[in-house]
């Protein structure tokens, strides 16, 4: 397998990792940007669209990366 597939498959693995914590690891991602959760709501209070937006992004991030490196991969075994 050439040297540029083991890249696109490194960067599609960084990629679902970065996605992984922004959808499932919010406090982590919420400390490393500054924007802690506020621990005095309830859950049905906290409508914290930050949350959403982490969601979202999260997992648009880590299929990308699954997707770009199992494609780039296939097409090149083939």
């Amino acid at each position: 397998m050439p040297g540029y597939v083991l890249i696109i498959d490194v960067f599609g693995v960084i990629l679902a990792v970065v996605g992984f914590c922004m959808a499932f690891r919010q406090t982590f991602v919420r400390r490393l940007i500054g924007r802690p959760h506020m621990s005095g709501l309830s859950a049905s209070q906290s409508d914290d669209p930050l949350t959403y937006i982490l969601r979202i992004a999260g997992v648009m991030i880590m299929v990308f990366g699954i997707v770009i490196g199992g494609m780039f991969t296939l097409f090149n075994l083939g």
